[in-house]
């Protein structure tokens, strides 16, 4: 009998502001004898289920993973950013985050650190709940809500879809990395080691689909519409159609793609933010606003819980506070035309000017250390009016796993590429470029100077935008919309998604490794055809007794 340690209340969590349970995780992937003796007060797993809230409490264990910080939430930024020409690592010095240097030069050894701790994390803490959650709650499993009354089976199928949505949210991480990898769909004390072996990279792909089809077909995940202001952050309709539309595109199916992201579009559900720059600045402007097609909510509360740990990584050293993480290059910054606003609320210079609670100044200085292009990422640095302590970890940091940019770039590319209408393509286009360029705000706002605000004369009315910005039907779709993807979503870990997918990694490393920035670093130096995928971490291998082969180009 494998047992479950009865949780403790350990704090209010932002995923959905509800109430939920850290402590006592699920003992899932051992088979040693000793784990299968329940400990003193624990239940088994069907006693559990019986408890009040017991079947809610492994859902929220699905969506926790989320919160890791390193291995989650600064992983979606060491390998969508500083894998690419979009970032380099940062860091006190050269040796300071190696093992993503090691991938980002293209030829990590299998047991890069890296590798190990995102492979890790995704099976062991992630999947594993979503495993455990799917293979005991189905509808006709009698749950108990807290107070006593049964839970209804429609909810008990809302959840069941949310979960399968979270595996394939988190499987399709591995699948960017690894393409070739293991499908466990059940925990793992009901698997036979010796008989985990790769599934093909397309194989992964429609599992992932498969899952997601579950979700969506079930008719049980909510609309957008319908989603409480409480329950934010939980999967809606809207946000798993998206998110299938995203992993359809990374093996190029446009047209299925298409169907999905126009139904989103046409939903009614989301729209763009007024201001760039509120997206990353402000809880309701930003975070909570309707261009939040899924989001994980982070809040600091005292002697509870703190913010995400990404501001602390991604900030500035010395003066600023952080630890010197996230450095966009200047091949990111040189993407974008003169007036987007979109720099400066991207990417931070030294030499920036903030100002502190008490009227001196915080001038940013990124000499010092390993900081090759002197820049940060403006999107995870918090100014003060949003540091509870005056920390960089007390703050109310978010980022998006999609929001509705994204989407309108999705559903314009899948456009264009199924030579579908050109027009309706250009009319999306214009929607995201003209909220860059015509209501943002073309200055840091929370700066007293900084190096990227839009100048005077540089900045773009209606009449500028309509004449000189605004994209033509005559022009490159394809080139324009791989340019706006890379100046909306600068700095939020969509980068290798797109390079890989479009098909141009190695082409766009290489280059990169050619410019002073890249041979510093090495990024890219080394990049093939046998850098993708990655290789499969090498103890993985050796655990399971040779089942597990590597991936053929390593």
């Amino acid at each position: 009998m494998k047992s479950i340690k009865k949780p403790g209340i350990l704090y209010t969590m932002s995923i959905y502001n509800m109430v939920v349970l850290l402590s006592g995780a699920l003992l899932v992937g051992c088979s040693d004898d000793f784990l299968d003796r329940p400990p003193m007060g624990s239940l088994d797993e069907a006693t559990y289920l019986g408890t009040e809230d017991g079947g809610f409490k492994l859902l929220t264990r699905c969506y926790v993973p989320i919160l890791n910080d390193w291995s989650y939430q600064t992983m979606k930024f060491d390998t969508g950013d500083q894998l690419t020409d979009d970032a380099s690592k940062g860091g006190s010095d050269a040796g300071d985050r190696v093992v993503i240097t090691e991938v980002s030069r293209g030829n990590p050894l299998p047991t890069n650190g890296l590798l190990t701790d995102l492979w890790n994390h995704r099976y062991r803490d992630a999947i594993a709940h979503c495993n455990v959650f799917l293979n005991l709650v189905k509808p006709e499993t009698v749950l108990i809500h807290s107070g006593g009354a049964l839970v209804s089976v429609e909810l008990k199928n809302r959840w069941i879809a949310e979960a399968y949505f979270l595996r394939a949210f988190y499987y399709f991480d591995l699948a960017v990395i690894f393409g070739n990898i293991p499908i466990i769909d059940v925990p793992m004390n009901a698997i036979d080691k010796s008989s985990i072996t790769k599934t093909g990279k397309d194989a992964v792909i429609q599992f992932i689909i498969s899952d997601l089809d579950k979700a969506i077909g079930s008719g049980h995940l909510p609309g957008a519409l319908q989603l409480p202001s409480s329950e934010l952050g939980r999967v809606t309709r809207e946000a798993a159609m998206s998110f299938r539309a995203r992993v359809q595109m990374f093996v190029g199916n446009y047209q299925t793609a298409l169907t999905d992201l126009k139904a989103v579009v046409e939903s009614g559900a989301y729209d763009l933010a007024d201001d760039y720059e509120d997206l990353f600045n402000s809880a309701d402007r930003g975070y909570k606003s309707s261009e939040a097609v899924f989001i994980t909510l982070r809040s600091y509360n005292a002697g509870y819980t703190g913010g995400s740990v990404c501001p602390q990584m991604n900030v500035g050293r010395a003066g600023t506070g952080g630890w010197g993480g996230e450095c966009p290059t200047h091949d990111l910054v040189s993407e974008y035309e003169t007036g987007d606003p979109r720099l400066v609320h991207t990417v931070l210079s030294s030499g920036d000017i903030f100002v502190k609670p008490d009227g001196t100044d915080e001038v940013h200085d990124y000499s010092g250390y390993d900081n090759y292009p002197l820049q940060h990422s403006r999107k995870q640095y918090p100014d003060f009016s949003r540091r509870v302590t005056g920390g960089l970890f007390d703050t109310d940091w978010t980022f998006y796993h999609i929001r509705y940019a994204d989407v309108l770039l999705m559903y314009a590319e899948c456009l264009v590429e199924t030579n579908g209408d050109r027009q309706t393509a250009v009319d999306v286009l214009n929607r995201v470029r003209h909220r860059a360029f015509v209501t943002s705000s073309p200055v840091d706002s929370y700066a007293r100077s900084r190096k990227f605000n839009v100048t005077e004369d540089q900045r773009v009315t209606e009449s500028t935008f309509e004449s000189k910005y605004k994209v033509k039907l005559t022009d490159d779709l394809r080139t324009a919309i791989r340019h706006e993807r890379r100046v909306e979503l600068g700095g939020e870990g969509m980068r290798l998604y797109d390079l890989l997918r479009w098909g141009v990694f190695v082409e766009k490393m290489q280059a990169f490794g050619r410019t002073p920035e890249g041979i510093y670093s090495g990024a890219g130096t080394n990049v093939s055809d046998k850098t993708w995928p990655y290789p499969i971490p090498q103890n993985e291998i050796d655990y399971v007794g040779g089942a597990l082969t590597q991936n053929d180009n390593y």
